[in-house]
């Protein structure tokens, strides 16, 4: 598995810090640090993730929803 698949799907379980159910959500990068998260059930419902590094490990910094 490559390193950006393996980031993928620790930057998806990190949504449970968030009380999102990470099986529920998929994630598309948009730039560097920033990426869309739509949920799998309702494609109408998306945020938008911006990522920081602590410890060269990228973690969420902050979500906003952008529609639902």
């Amino acid at each position: 598995m490559k390193s950006y698949e393996m980031t993928l799907l620790k930057l998806q379980a990190q949504l449970k810090n968030f009380g999102l159910n990470p099986a529920e959500w998929s994630l598309q990068r948009i730039q560097s640090l920033t990426y869309v998260i739509q949920n799998r059930n309702d494609e109408n419902f998306a945020l938008y993730g911006r990522l920081e590094y602590r410890n060269h490990k990228p973690q969420w910094k902050s979500l906003e929803v952008v529609s639902l």
